[in-house]
């Protein structure tokens, strides 16, 4: 397991890094499939901050946490990480007999600029790309695809390849909170 740490606007000492990696090596007795961490130590004011990436097989977990004490911090978002990783093991366990298919696609996502009046967009106005992120769209199952979008606070929308239907389907984080599902009608 590689775990890579990066402090902002704080002093990594020796005894934290010690201490941050140590806490998650506890992670891999519950997922032996994690492959890379990287964790983030900010402090703002009185907040300090813990926010932690993992990359295991075919999954992307992110969790963070925010307290006075730094240590807190750490333990707070491990337990919240360690949960997660237990309710995926279990649901894994689940579905064990299904076979996983690893091909992928490549599609990208963008974020655009429009203009601020309707009434003055020229018919020939193209909008300006404000963020573009480029994703893998693996094949899964939409168990999985919740899953993953449960998972991850950052991502607000999820792309894959239904393992189902074989069709590229679309899950994203509705303003209520609840999750929506696209997937082409079959014809």
């Amino acid at each position: 397991m590689q775990v890579s740490i990066t402090g902002r606007h704080v002093e990594l000492t020796e005894p934290l890094k010690e201490y941050t990696k140590e806490k998650l090596m506890h992670l891999k007795h519950s997922f032996d499939q994690v492959v890379d961490v990287h964790v983030v130590l900010s402090v703002e004011k009185f907040r300090q901050r813990c926010e932690v990436t993992i990359q295991a097989n075919r999954l992307t977990i992110h969790g963070s946490h925010e307290t006075e004490d730094m240590y807190a911090s750490i333990d707070g978002v491990v337990d919240k990480l360690n949960r997660q990783l237990k309710r995926y093991r279990a649901k894994m366990r689940k579905h064990q007999g299904v076979p996983l298919n690893e091909s992928s696609i490549s599609v990208s996502h963008r974020v655009l600029e429009m203009a601020e009046h309707e009434d003055e967009i020229p018919a020939d106005h193209l909008p300006g790309v404000l963020e573009l992120e480029h994703m893998s769209v693996k094949p899964m199952s939409v168990d999985e695809a919740v899953m993953q979008l449960e998972l991850s606070d950052r991502q607000p929308l999820l792309v894959f390849t239904n393992e189902e239907t074989n069709s590229m389907n679309v899950l994203y984080r509705r303003q209520d909170g609840k999750l929506g599902w696209i997937a082409p009608e079959q014809a």
